[in-house]
């Protein structure tokens, strides 16, 4: 069985109070990430945050010539650029050589009015067409916060949109803020078309959801990974700090983490030897995975993962992907 792999990195900076530099946060990790995909004659999918790339533009020219170059690299390598979106840009400032945020409450589209959002994935399609000169067909939300999706599906239409990466199935934040989603009842299938609601499969549906692989996350296997990567000192290459120190399995008392939960399948943040047990326990009938991962989380333990996933699975990038859903 030929076994297929998207592996989708959300290239941005951090959002809290520390952004990081571009130089440790973007260019170093993604050429990391490049050596070894060429290597491997391997693609990927990177997700690029143009409303950070519009704030770039305006304030930090140098910074921006430097990253529209390696995303110009990243195209010529095989991979695909597509549109990620964290809409709070629109609220950062220049301090000297750093940036700040005057406020985190736009970090949804949907706190942003319809022409709004319109407006915003106008400017940020036609900047990354301008840099890449590939059409743009998928994307991923800021915080995987695409819901209601009725809310941006003008959006999608008006600019053509025809994936999207946003969905992890089983997984929920319900903290009362903006920053909530629940994917608890979306299908966990490998993709499946939908209209109006991204939870709900739709089998004439115009859009395609390609959800991320999940994991039935043991409180063991949770424990002995972070043990290893203590061991190893593995640490990831990015100099910032996330908007809030949040885990994706909301296990906020001790109780809590020592229950079951479900994982997201990432090269970030896993130990080598235990990512290829996952991909061998609980994964071995997928004929598609989809992976996150993020070049300001990569570290020296998300690179060896890479380079097994990249050289032993088959890569799939926008064209490719295209190709294989229209053959199934």
């Amino acid at each position: 069985m030929i076994r297929n792999v998207i592996i989708t990195f959300d290239y941005e900076l951090f959002l809290g109070r520390e952004t990081g530099t571009i130089e440790n946060c973007v260019i170093r990790p993604t050429q990391l990430i490049l050596d070894i995909l060429i290597r491997n004659s391997a693609k990927a999918i990177f997700f690029v945050d143009a409303t950070w790339l519009l704030f770039l533009r305006e304030n930090f020219p140098r910074d921006f010539q430097q990253v529209s170059d390696q995303l110009k690299d990243i195209k010529k390598s095989g991979s695909s650029i597509e549109l990620h979106l964290h809409p709070h840009w629109i609220h950062a400032y220049k301090m000297g050589n750093k940036i700040g945020f005057k406020s985190f409450h736009n970090y949804r589209l949907h706190s942003l009015s319809n022409q709004s959002v319109l407006d915003l994935f106008g400017k940020s399609i036609k900047l990354l067409e301008s840099i890449t000169l590939q059409k743009i067909s998928c994307f991923r939300a800021g915080g995987f916060c695409i819901e209601p999706f009725n809310q941006i599906k003008d959006a999608f239409e008006t600019f053509g949109i025809k994936y999207d990466f946003s969905v992890v199935p089983g997984i929920f934040l319900n903290d009362g803020t903006e920053y909530d989603f629940d994917f608890t009842d979306a299908p966990n299938i490998s993709f499946y078309s939908f209209e109006n609601n991204i939870r709900k499969q739709e089998q004439n549906g115009q859009f395609i959801e390609v959800p991320l692989s999940i994991y039935q996350n043991s409180p063991v296997f949770r424990l002995l990974n972070k043990i290893m990567l203590v061991i190893t000192r593995d640490k990831i290459f990015g100099d910032g700090t996330g908007i809030q120190d949040k885990s994706f399995y909301f296990l906020k008392s001790l109780n809590r983490r020592f229950r079951f939960s479900k994982g997201m399948l990432s090269i970030d943040k896993t130990y080598s030897l235990l990512f290829k047990y996952l991909l061998k326990m609980q994964f071995s009938n997928s004929n598609l995975l989809v992976l996150l991962s993020h070049p300001k989380l990569v570290s020296k333990q998300a690179l060896t993962n890479l380079f097994y996933i990249s050289k032993n699975f088959n890569t799939l990038n926008t064209i490719e992907l295209n190709q294989y859903l229209s053959g199934k």
